[in-house]
């Protein structure tokens, strides 16, 4: 199912400034039997991200609804995918954004990807890989730009790789292809520091949370990646596939997954 602007659409003018120039934001959750899931967190990503954009004229209320009734359609299902997309809209050639007055919402509503169950349950393997993230002043936000993503997924297509460890442009550890990195020693729990770089997911503010109830204490840090061959535990996160424990990074095997058990458990209490 997809809506533009409350409406049954698929098409988006040639003229909208997310096709042009990424100029939007977006962020996707599950919806799980029409249900959606942590839809407070994903409205204030939504709304931050527009507002450090300067995106107006969003009726948030309409929004809601208009997401809300994307995962009823969906009711039937025991998980889907819900995406929200807002571009600038459409405006005339050139990157300054004035006179776009009225932006656009779309709602879509996708299956959710068959193997993430699999990987919850036995894990993933992933490599170090050589693509590196940029410092950006818009790190964090989870904007249009997505270019280097899509040349990370083609170094992991050419690798065979689950998924893999990306790098920011000075060498410290940021996220991997799609999701935020934790790693545990002791009853300590670390996460890369992304103010330069990367997306600072839901499932990551929410594991964060959740973490202490567990007895495991959190720091958001810049390190390298030195740090994971010491690591006791490492899993990695995203708000469509929840948690996902990590049983080797390149010739670094773990077997424990404690932390990711427990934190796990603890969010689908």
């Amino acid at each position: 199912m997809i809506l533009l602007n409350g409406q049954s659409s698929d098409h988006l003018p040639l003229s909208d400034r997310g096709l042009q120039y990424g100029d939007g934001c977006y962020t996707t959750m599950l919806s799980n039997h029409g249900v959606l899931r942590s839809w407070p967190l994903h409205l204030a990503r939504l709304t931050s991200n527009t507002e450090t954009l300067g995106i107006q004229g969003i009726d948030w209320d309409l929004l809601t609804a208009w997401a809300e009734s994307v995962s009823f359609s969906q009711k039937d299902k025991a998980e889907v995918i819900v995406k929200i997309l807002i571009t600038r809209g459409s405006g005339g050639r050139g990157y300054s954004p004035q006179g776009c007055q009225t932006p656009n919402v779309v709602v879509s509503s996708h299956p959710s990807p068959s193997h993430y169950e699999q990987w919850r349950e036995k894990g993933i393997q992933m490599g170090m890989l050589q693509q590196r993230l940029g410092l950006s002043p818009l790190a964090g936000l989870k904007h249009l730009n997505r270019l280097e993503q899509v040349l990370i997924k083609q170094e992991l297509d050419a690798l065979g790789l689950d998924d893999g460890v990306v790098c920011d442009l000075n060498g410290k550890l940021i996220e991997t292809s799609a999701s935020n990195l934790f790693w545990r020693k002791g009853d300590n729990l670390f996460t890369p520091d992304l103010s330069l770089s990367g997306v600072e997911g839901t499932m990551r503010a929410e594991v964060i949370n959740a973490a202490p109830g567990e007895g495991f204490h959190v720091s958001i840090v810049s390190a390298e990646p030195d740090v994971l061959i010491d690591a006791d535990e490492i899993f990695i996160t995203n708000a469509v596939m929840g948690l996902v424990p990590v049983h080797c990074v390149e010739k670094t095997f773990y077997s424990s997954f404690l932390a990711c058990r427990a934190i796990t458990l603890r969010l689908s209490a």
